[in-house]
């Protein structure tokens, strides 16, 4: 799991959520399935056609660029939107964050500790170094050597080396079983090595080159970057020319240029202002996301949330769909399980809101009057944080339990409670998901970065290192299940909801779809009616 991408960009970008244009909720993503033992993809599948003859498309987002070398890129967007029409990755995740094949044709386990991957024979990069095995070689063990980066894949999988077995085929070599190795994959982008052995760092920030189906143009300043179409990409000239990304602080401009045809997909909308994006040339596009927002709880001896009555008890009092409607405007509902569907525990339903079930837990615990409390809660990071923690507040101390709430500036929050793992007893986050059930169960291990709960369960623990070691994908999320259950029960988190995402497009956009993990993608090849 690369930093960017995984549990650091669960705290470190924007948790925008709004309200969309029906009260309908979309479909249930489809996660990704690792590959076991018993799987091989050896098909490339035909990108969908596009149906959009539009030479240019400007998205405009909240927040601007601020690299362009991967390996140091940050947040979904701009920044990964960006990355993925400019790089391929040998593994893709597509809209429904299913793996696809890339760069790499196909693969299959070897053996406990190697992976073989047969590569693409036809791709190039814009510099027109060959895409071969010394450019993943060079591209994954950069991963593991280069100073600062946040590409985590090599710790992620502990890798040992790439063994080139011959130009198009590659034995990627770690030191124990990787069983998300492929799902790794699909965040590391392939890099020409020669071009990239030979800049400085500073020009490679400026001056990126891939194999994507775009080429950085002109990066003038840091709000407005132009892509445009590589009319030799291997998978076909993208159907749109140019993409343009501009960063736009002030959401009332976004809107307004949306209105006036000069942008056609903005990001980052609120509730509050997510209805103006329906006009009659615009619409409001809205998908429920990955991530998940919770109220941590810490398990510190000798305290009231050492009782697993009391957590549970904390889950019953917190009425969820209340805070939703108030401050979402009613889209999300309450999770059973953390997992993201399809891999959540089908057994785990969301706690219901009951107040009589909260006191009777509290009264068994020895606290029939109560306790108090403190909250730590960002400020400005999620939308309308503070506001939700206080509610919170409000409804715990129906059953009593009296809470103090901390708030603090996002730098703070990470830097002195999370980092350190020095939070108040009750802590407002959020984690966002890429669709492997692993990585998703990861999150309430021990030793996680971003689990300042302290809890620890030794059936846990070990249902999650079984899993790490087993190849099988149904006897690995048969584990999963299993920790999951253990995990439910004793409630180490309030468990909240997935809010949504939301974002204006212009009507003539209509093929693209908004996407669970936030990532904007609008390459489409050609049709016939965009080559006439």
């Amino acid at each position: 799991m690369r930093l960017r991408k995984g549990f650091l960009l669960a705290v470190i970008a924007i948790f925008v959520v709004g309200v969309g244009c029906k009260k309908e909720k979309p479909p249930a993503p489809t996660s990704p399935t690792p590959s076991g033992t018993e799987v091989a993809v050896e098909v490339t599948p035909e990108p969908s056609e596009g149906t959009t003859d539009r030479e240019q498309i400007t998205v405009l987002t909240q927040d601007a660029v601020g690299t362009m070398d991967p390996y140091f890129m940050l947040r979904v967007n701009p920044e990964d939107s960006i990355a993925a029409h400019i790089w391929d990755t040998l593994v893709w995740l597509n809209d429904d964050l299913e793996l696809e094949p890339r760069l790499a044709e196909s693969w299959r386990v070897v053996n406990d500790l190697t992976w073989e991957l047969q590569l693409r024979q036809d791709v190039t990069f814009h510099n027109a170094e060959p895409f071969d095995a010394q450019a993943v070689k060079f591209s994954l063990e950069r991963t593991a050597g280069l100073e600062g980066s946040l590409e985590t894949f090599a710790s992620d999988v502990t890798l040992q080396g790439v063994e080139i077995i011959d130009d198009y085929t590659v034995h990627i070599l770690t030191a124990e079983p990787a069983v998300s190795l492929i799902h790794e994959l699909t965040t590391v982008e392939m890099l020409p090595p020669v071009y990239y052995t030979e800049t400085p760092l500073e020009d490679l920030a400026r001056n990126p080159v891939g194999s994507g189906p775009y080429q950085l143009t002109s990066w003038d300043t840091d709000e407005r970057l132009v892509l445009e179409a590589d009319t030799d990409y291997w998978q076909g000239t993208p159907a749109v020319q140019t993409l343009v990304f501009q960063a736009e602080s002030d959401a009332d401009e976004r809107l307004s240029r949306l209105g006036d045809g000069t942008a056609d997909l903005i990001t980052d909308l609120t509730p509050d202002q997510a209805e103006a994006a329906n006009t009659a040339r615009t619409q409001l596009a809205a998908i429920e996301s990955n991530r998940r927002l919770f109220v941590g709880l810490r398990f510190e001896e000798d305290t009231p949330l050492a009782d697993t009555r009391v957590r549970q008890a904390l889950n019953y009092a917190v009425d969820v769909q209340a805070l939703i409607t108030e401050f979402h405007a009613g889209y999300g509902q309450r999770y059973g399980s953390w997992v993201n569907p399809p891999h959540a525990n089908p057994d785990l339903g969301p706690w219901p809101h009951d107040l009589d079930k909260a006191q009777e837990l509290l009264t068994q615990a020895g606290y029939p009057d109560g306790f108090e409390i403190t909250m730590d809660t960002p400020v400005g990071r999620y939308y309308q944080d503070r506001e939700i923690a206080e509610a919170i507040a409000t409804q715990l101390a129906q059953t009593g339990i009296r809470v103090t709430v901390q708030p603090q500036d996002w730098s703070t929050y990470t830097r002195e409670r999370l980092i350190p793992k020095q939070t108040a007893p009750l802590f407002l986050l959020s984690l966002t998901s890429q669709g492997d059930a692993l990585e998703d169960v990861q999150n309430l291990v021990y030793g996680f970065p971003f689990n300042p709960t302290l809890w620890y369960n030794e059936e846990f623990e070990q249902l999650v290192s079984d899993a790490q070691q087993t190849l099988n994908q149904t006897l690995r999320l048969n584990l999963l299940n299993e920790a999951q259950n253990i995990a439910y029960e004793e409630a180490p988190w309030i468990w909240l909801w997935r809010p949504y995402l939301f974002y204006g497009v212009r009507n003539d956009l209509d093929w693209w779809q908004p996407r669970v993990d936030g990532l904007i993608y609008l390459y489409v090849p050609p049709t016939t009616e965009t080559t006439q």
